[in-house]
């Protein structure tokens, strides 16, 4: 229900971290419904501590390696 009045702080938040705005972030913010709950799950996967921080890096690039990422 308030979905769209959490895009713009999403936004800046993920600006503030990349240092600039991405194309996929700009895809979902047109659909707030998705946006607000992959936002959260990005969260969660920060904060775990369940695995290392490099691990995670390292997953995250392989994962998009694999799905040939160009960010």
């Amino acid at each position: 229900m308030f979905s769209k009045l959490l895009v713009p702080l999403i936004r800046k938040m993920a600006k503030k971290r990349l240092g600039r705005e991405i194309a996929p972030m700009a895809t979902l913010a047109m659909h707030p419904d998705v946006l607000v709950p992959y936002a959260r799950f990005g969260m969660a996967l920060d904060k775990t501590r369940l695995v290392p921080a490099r691990l995670k890096v390292l997953g995250q690039i392989r994962a998009a390696k694999l799905v040939e990422c160009p960010f």
